[in-house]
């Protein structure tokens, strides 16, 4: 009964932040973040407390403004739920078993990494550009874990995680000259490196080249059935969505290899 509380209050917690982030995502570099008020697009009707309960007020609405009746779409519910189910697996992978004072610090820490990942991804999905305070948010946080690791395991291959992880991708910049992919990409796996170390920050590569092979593939074939030109893809969410799946599996480069020996 303990753990069902505890998984539903982190299933709302991370609703309620996920809804931030699609806030942040919406206004930035367009409205003031925390400053102003929530208005609904389409009339422009400021929106009361009980039209922004996450997940709550979609269903009860049902994905449609309260005044003019536009509909939202389903990315706002796909979205908090999704940010839920991943405060529910943060407590039960990494954070069950703290104690009170830790376990808060870590939520601070993961709430703020989650929100800044969850950004640069939607963000460069909907803009093809990566938020520059957001990624430096995620290198600094990244960074940090790095230090950790250092303090408990001093070894070099700690320190040339970013380094290593990123190499391949950063080689490919400079050879391209920044045609081939942004700069944004390269740092993002060097965060990656600095948080998870070599063997796991290189599974996070290898499984984000996979699904964006997959997914550009589907791109391309839907453009040439359609006979449209194919569009440009943004990578960053594949990374995100890799450093999520790495992040609660514990997966490593060895294991992935081990499928396929």
């Amino acid at each position: 009964m303990f753990e069902l509380l505890v998984s539903t209050l982190f299933f709302l917690f991370g609703a309620a932040i996920g809804s931030f982030t699609l806030v942040v995502v919406t206004r930035l570099h367009v409205a003031p973040i925390a400053s102003s008020r929530s208005k609904c697009l389409s009339c422009g009707e400021a929106l009361r407390v009980w039209d922004l309960v996450p997940i709550f007020s979609y269903l009860l609405l049902r994905g449609s403004c309260r005044y003019c009746k536009t509909p939202y779409g389903a990315v706002s519910l796909l979205v908090e739920c999704l940010f839920g189910v991943l405060f529910v697996l943060l407590y039960h992978f990494i954070l069950s078993g703290f104690s009170i004072v830790p376990l808060t610090a870590w939520l601070v820490y993961y709430t703020v990494l989650f929100i800044s990942l969850g950004v640069v991804a939607l963000y460069d999905y909907k803009h093809s550009y990566v938020p520059v305070v957001f990624l430096a948010a995620f290198l600094i946080l990244s960074f940090g874990m790095l230090v950790m690791h250092y303090l408990y395991s001093p070894t070099a291959a700690v320190l040339l995680g970013p380094l290593v992880v990123a190499l391949p991708f950063l080689s490919v910049w400079v050879i391209t000259k920044g045609r081939g992919l942004g700069l944004g990409d390269v740092l993002l796996y060097a965060g990656v490196g600095a948080f998870f170390g070599i063997e796991q920050g290189l599974a996070v590569l290898l499984l984000s080249v996979w699904i964006g092979a997959v997914v550009g593939a589907y791109i391309y074939l839907k453009n040439f059935k359609q006979h449209t030109r194919s569009t440009t893809m943004p990578f960053v969410p594949y990374i995100v969505l890799a450093f999520f799946f790495v992040l609660f599996t514990d997966i490593d480069v060895f294991s992935i290899a081990s499928i396929f020996s």
